[in-house]
């Protein structure tokens, strides 16, 4: 079986189930135009937790870090797992008493009773950049994007960077984000499948079956994410090696981006040893149903969920087992003689022979 880029386009066109069909919700960041006012970013020297800096400010701001949440830009928004930032943004807001999902930007007497801190930067603000000495008003810092403050602190899966899809799922849903979406889905067992999806090859050819004018250079547009194919295994045992294998590279690029003095040879090709068995997967899932057995035989024989969570076991200890894991799979599989090139266009291909793991 072979296909061209022509058929391939074709074929997603088919698709009847998108992430539309599949998602509670996929909406658009905040958007603010005074990104002064809100953003700020951890001073190089540390210090305490309500001390940061501000853009066009060299004096420490001291806010209570009730009120300050982690900032995703297009730079720290990777595959799978998110980059440190040293951005943080701060949202004067509370959640609803009456209404569920909903929160309201905390009124100036509040603020400045409750959070004196937030209430002196936003007036520092207000007169040294704005030049207005008028009384507070909640207007003066408030934000657009209020169905992104519906979903705040609800897990979600964080997608940037329009032609160069990237996702992470951000399992505390606290991150805040301005360009790109975020994407609540119907059924929480299934964020890690979708997220390894989104990764994979499939988001390369996924800008030809869309309207030119919803994408734009620096974000994929929520109307444009709701038509991106869906199609899941025939078979759970499929799905549940993606998922396992999407959740060992959260934690590999967890640990990639921890790294301070440089990211080891082996560490590298082990994030993509994973991210081609994944993206080997999705490609088989999406086209062809036809992968070599002894390929499946040995994922399904060394590819398990870890008992609890990844991020509480120790990361040596973790690492060693996903480079025996490869190994194990590497060995078993015979992967010389696995169809790896599938039959599809050159923007699909990989092989793993051709990798020295």
């Amino acid at each position: 079986m072979s296909l061209k880029q022509s058929e391939i386009v074709e074929k997603i066109y088919e698709i009847p189930v998108t992430l539309g069909d599949v998602s509670e919700s996929i909406f658009e960041g905040i958007n603010t135009k005074n990104s002064l006012l809100h953003r700020l970013y951890l001073p190089e020297e540390g210090g305490s937790d309500s001390y940061y800096l501000c853009e066009g400010l060299c004096e420490p701001v001291f806010i209570e870090p009730e009120l300050v949440y982690p900032y995703v830009s297009g730079a720290s928004s990777e595959k799978f797992a998110f980059r440190p930032s040293p951005y943080r943004f701060m949202l004067p807001y509370e959640l609803s008493i009456e209404k569920k999902k909903e929160y309201n930007v905390i009124p100036p007497e509040e603020l400045k009773t409750r959070f004196p801190m937030a209430n002196g930067r936003i007036l520092e603000f207000k007169e040294k950049f704005l030049h207005d000495t008028s009384p507070l008003k909640s207007a003066d810092y408030s934000i657009k994007g209020r169905q992104f403050l519906e979903y705040f602190n609800t897990p979600k899966i964080i997608a940037t960077e329009g032609y160069h899809l990237q996702a992470a799922y951000d399992a505390e849903g606290n991150h805040v984000f301005e360009n790109g979406c975020g994407i609540v889905l119907k059924d929480p067992g299934r964020y890690a499948y979708i997220t390894a999806v989104l990764n994979s090859s499939i988001a390369r050819i996924f800008p030809s079956v869309c309207n030119p004018e919803m994408i734009y250079p620096s974000y994929v547009a929520p109307a444009a994410m709701k038509r991106f194919p869906i199609v899941f295994p025939d078979n759970m045992l499929t799905e549940d090696l993606i998922t396992t294998i999407s959740g060992y590279l959260a934690f590999l690029n967890r640990e990639k981006y921890a790294r301070d003095y440089g990211v080891p040879e082996w560490l590298r090709k082990l994030i993509a040893f994973y991210e081609q068995i994944s993206n080997l997967l999705v490609l088989d899932t999406y086209f062809v149903n036809d992968l070599d057995p002894g390929l499946l035989n040995a994922l399904e024989e060394n590819i398990h969920p870890y008992a609890g969570d990844m991020n509480s076991e120790d990361s040596d200890t973790l690492l060693n087992s996903l480079y025996y894991i490869q190994q194990q799979i590497l060995e078993a599989s015979s992967y010389q003689k696995c169809k790896f090139n599938l039959g599809l266009p050159e923007i699909f291909n990989f092989s793993l022979s051709n990798e020295k793991f």
